[in-house]
């Protein structure tokens, strides 16, 4: 299969219309749900080992999932931090610099 063009107007608007707009606004993600690159490549390896013959629609939401959910989005990632998260190595009293992160009884707070 040759690279599509995916800048083509005709192709994005046929891609709109196969995949449904969802009207979730944030999404948490486990950290342990998330894969780095390395391991996203050995999961295409072990899933697609004997080419088409396994390929199934399973199979490939099953690494769709996995592969969207690894991917940094800071549009709709929540965040949540805690003193206990990010170390104990933050300052206890807020810092005068605007922008640094301290530590305010517990919870992490930004000067």
């Amino acid at each position: 299969m040759a690279k599509g063009n995916y800048k083509d107007s005709t192709r994005k608007t046929r891609y709109k219309a196969l995949v449904k707009t969802n009207t979730d606004t944030k999404v948490a993600v486990a950290a342990d749900e998330k894969r780095k690159r390395a391991e996203l490549l050995d999961i295409i390896e072990d899933l697609f080992r004997d080419g088409n013959k396994s390929i199934t629609a399973d199979k490939l939401r099953a690494f769709l999932h996995i592969m969207v959910k690894s991917v940094q989005n800071s549009s709709d990632d929540t965040i949540s931090l805690d003193a206990n998260s990010v170390g104990s190595g933050l300052p206890t009293s807020r810092p005068s610099t605007r922008g640094l992160l301290w530590n305010d009884r517990g919870t992490v707070k930004v000067s």
